[in-house]
């Protein structure tokens, strides 16, 4: 029976009631040894042997064995002869006699210093980790399986504004999210819970201010020793400001690419219109330098038999041709001018009926009293101020037009009416119209419809119109049914500098 005491793990010391050592293994001799360097002798007091600082708690410990008859456990911690601290587990079992007295008491002693030096390095581990995640530069929660939080380190509170004892025993949903970015966060838990793996992760949030932020999170599942999801733990940074720096980036790429688009296709119109002013120009100035060198030869040609009169046809012929190639070159100019933005406003004031009278005028001579004008005038003031050049300008030319695009016709419709400081005119004419896909295209420069024909122009008139319609802080629009007749309607303020 002795030898297999001496060969278990534990010291084995038994005692009579009063702590008389009655007997001991080889483990208990060993262990007393390398403790207090001497051995342990029977008949001897256990409280002998056991720690003296603790002498009291003992004597109390067999005193309870006594009355109690119940097992007892305790710990204990020596400093043996080298100076390691040696930690202990000391089980007191009372054995009964027949008469249910305590005859023996067995004290098993075991060893547990590698098991208790282990806990406290697990310990030591785990408060350095948790410290390390409380002070950590990152954000760092942890939720169970439901999404109430559990963890919440100091960075959160820096980042949302909310502090631990605001967000414990609360769903992280409820605390971060807005209402409508809840769905998506519970369909992300199940994945998660479903064992997928989330990384770099996007969640829009709320601080307790109610600004909006941006985390960058990558997740894990916490699980327990049987693999078990018990939560989750979200890991990552604030980069709210690196999402708005970011956005900012892509609106600006997408400013910059709208403004190359626009470059290249004001290089493309730049190319087209060039295209149609060599085309229309070679055309229209060809035309008039013809005649011009005809009526010229005739003359040199024909001199001595030419009367006075025959020589006047041909000069006025000449004459008409210079005076077009004149007109073609104006447009020409004023057009270069508006587009280089050298066309200054300068506004006087003008007696408007007067005004509207002599451009009538003015318009019928120069087309030969080809087509009556017939005028309408509604609520007109005396007086306007505006551009008279600019305001000129615009008249002669959708007059103009309209006796030129109505052949076969005798009659134009100007009408013009004022109305909440707005002046109101509209350019009728009878003929040719416009075609319904060459309306939107109407104002562009070196544009001519496909119905002008053999009509002389550049094309310019209807974009110079425009340019000087719009100096004048006006409007301009136009309507057609082809071969029944074109409106024009230009709208400009009575006063342009109060607009």
């Amino acid at each position: 029976m002795d030898s297999i005491l001496d060969n278990i793990d534990q010291a084995l010391i038994v005692t009579d009631p009063l702590g008389s050592i009655q007997f001991f293994n080889k483990v208990a001799q060993a262990m007393n040894k390398e403790f207090y360097g001497r051995p342990i002798a029977k008949q001897e007091n256990i409280l002998t042997i056991l720690n003296p600082r603790r002498q009291t708690l003992y004597q109390g410990i067999f005193q309870e064995l006594l009355t109690q008859k119940q097992p007892y456990r305790s710990y204990d911690e020596i400093v043996n002869r080298n100076g390691t601290t040696i930690y202990l587990e000391l089980n007191f079992v009372p054995v009964k006699d027949e008469g249910d007295n305590v005859a023996e008491i067995h004290l098993f002693i075991r060893d547990y210093t590698s098991q208790k030096v282990f806990e406290k390095n697990l310990i030591s581990q785990a408060a350095y980790v948790a410290n390390l995640v409380e002070q950590a530069n990152a954000i760092f929660i942890s939720i169970d399986t439901r999404g109430y939080i559990v963890d919440w380190n100091e960075y959160c509170f820096n980042v949302t504004g909310f502090e631990k004892n605001e967000v414990y025993t609360r769903k992280i949903d409820e605390v971060l999210l807005a209402e409508e970015e809840r769905p998506v966060f519970h369909l992300l838990m199940t994945r998660i819970l479903n064992h997928e793996t989330i990384n770099n992760y996007e969640m829009p949030v709320r601080t307790k201010e109610g600004r909006s932020a941006i985390f960058l999170l990558s997740v894990t599942t916490r699980t327990n020793t049987t693999s078990e999801i018990i939560g989750i733990t979200f890991v990552g940074q604030d980069i709210t400001e690196l999402t708005d720096y970011r956005r900012s980036l892509e609106v600006k790429v997408e400013e910059r690419t709208r403004e190359l688009k626009r470059i290249l296709n004001k290089e493309k119109e730049v190319v087209e219109m060039k295209s149609r002013f060599v085309s229309i120009a070679s055309h229209e100035f060809r035309t008039p330098l013809s005649s011009i060198k005809f009526s010229a030869d005739f003359i040199k040609k024909h001199r001595q038999a030419l009367d006075t009169q025959e020589v006047n046809l041909k000069l006025e012929n000449i004459e008409k041709q210079i005076n077009h190639m004149t007109y073609l070159l104006d447009d020409i100019l004023t057009y270069g001018k508006s587009e280089a933005g050298k066309i200054q406003l300068v506004v006087s004031r003008i007696v408007f009926a007067d005004f509207l009278q002599k451009i009538m005028e003015e318009v019928s001579i120069s087309t030969k009293g080809t087509h009556s004008i017939t005028s309408t005038f509604t609520d007109l003031p005396v007086e306007i101020l505006t551009d008279e050049k600019l305001l000129r300008s615009v008249l002669i030319n959708l007059l103009t037009n309209a006796i030129k695009y109505s052949p076969g016709k005798n009659k134009i419709y100007l009408e013009a009416e004022s109305a909440k400081d707005m002046l109101t005119i509209r350019v009728r004419d009878e003929g040719m119209g416009i075609a319904p896909d060459e309306l939107e295209k109407i104002f562009e420069p070196f544009l001519r419809g496909k119905s002008a024909g053999a009509i002389q122009g550049t094309g310019l008139g209807l974009s110079i119109t425009k340019k000087a319609v719009e100096l004048l802080k006006g409007t301009i629009s136009v309507n057609s049914r082809p071969h029944e007749e074109t409106v024009f309607t230009v709208t400009i303020p009575l006063n342009p500098n109060e607009n």
